[in-house]
């Protein structure tokens, strides 16, 4: 897949997520690559790209443990509990060395899956990982 796809990809998943769920899901993500000088922002979609980009060390710190790609495979996710404000909620592998980033800038993770139609909406955030299990971003 290409990360024009890809985006594309992305921003339709999350507003299959706000209608299922009946509000943003993540307002925010971020394609991200990892190399040997750190990290590098490939794709945003939000609405702060600036702050973004000044925070990103501080907001990574929730999942800084389950990005490294010498330990993460594709279609490997996680999610943080931690990630309040702009911090990071989530995470998918989507290509080597490749992640995307979500966000929730105004709720948390448990806040967000406290709704009650969090269990079924998930199958949106499945099929956009199994999307890109089968083609990756290159």
């Amino acid at each position: 897949m290409n990360q024009a796809a890809a985006a594309d990809r992305i921003e339709t998943a999350l507003i299959s997520l706000e209608n299922a769920i009946g509000e943003p899901v993540f307002d925010e993500w971020a394609l991200v690559e990892k190399n040997e000088g750190g990290w590098k922002l490939v794709e945003y979609g939000g609405s702060r790209k600036d702050d973004f980009l000044a925070d990103f060390n501080d907001d990574i710190a929730a999942l800084r443990g389950t990005l490294d790609p010498a330990n993460t495979g594709i279609g490997d996710f996680a999610f943080s509990h931690e990630g309040h404000g702009t911090g990071f909620d989530a995470h998918m592998c989507v290509g080597e060395n490749l992640f995307v980033l979500f966000n929730n800038t105004a709720k948390s993770t448990g806040e967000i899956t406290s709704n009650p139609k969090w269990t079924s909406a998930q199958i949106h955030f499945t099929e956009l990982l199994e999307a890109f299990i089968a083609d990756p971003i290159s």
